[in-house]
């Protein structure tokens, strides 16, 4: 599915720039990736939402309320969702820790998106 090829494609830049140094883009390329998977886990059961704030609570909802993926993912989700309005809305310097942890998030709802849409696509 396109949409989970284009959120590895999205970690791995996350990962490229937190690696050199570069931790709010790494922080926001991380948020994509989940965000990407989330919007090809709704597109898979006929939704799709036009805001950010909708396809993060469609997502809870549908997908890991009435679809049974892991409620992790969407904690995660949420969690990146803030860590990237905060990484770039704001002019302080985002911590390696915290980039390092947004690739990690990430990482683990792709992973779980992919898993839940390749079980789905059977």
């Amino acid at each position: 599915m396109r949409g989970i090829e284009r959120a590895r494609r999205e970690l791995t830049a996350a990962g490229l720039l937190v690696e050199h140094g570069f931790s709010e883009p790494a922080v926001s390329r991380s948020y994509y990736a989940a965000f990407y998977a989330a919007e090809s886990a709704l597109s898979l059961l006929g939704e799709s939402r036009a805001q950010h704030s909708g396809v993060l609570s469609a997502f809870v909802q549908l997908v890991v309320g009435r679809h049974g993926l892991d409620p992790t993912s969407g904690r995660l989700l949420r969690r990146l969702y803030t860590f990237r309005r905060e990484a770039d809305d704001s002019f302080d310097a985002v911590p390696d820790e915290t980039a390092r942890a947004a690739v990690a998030d990430a990482t683990r709802v792709v992973d779980a998106v992919a898993r839940w849409v390749d079980g789905r696509s059977r």
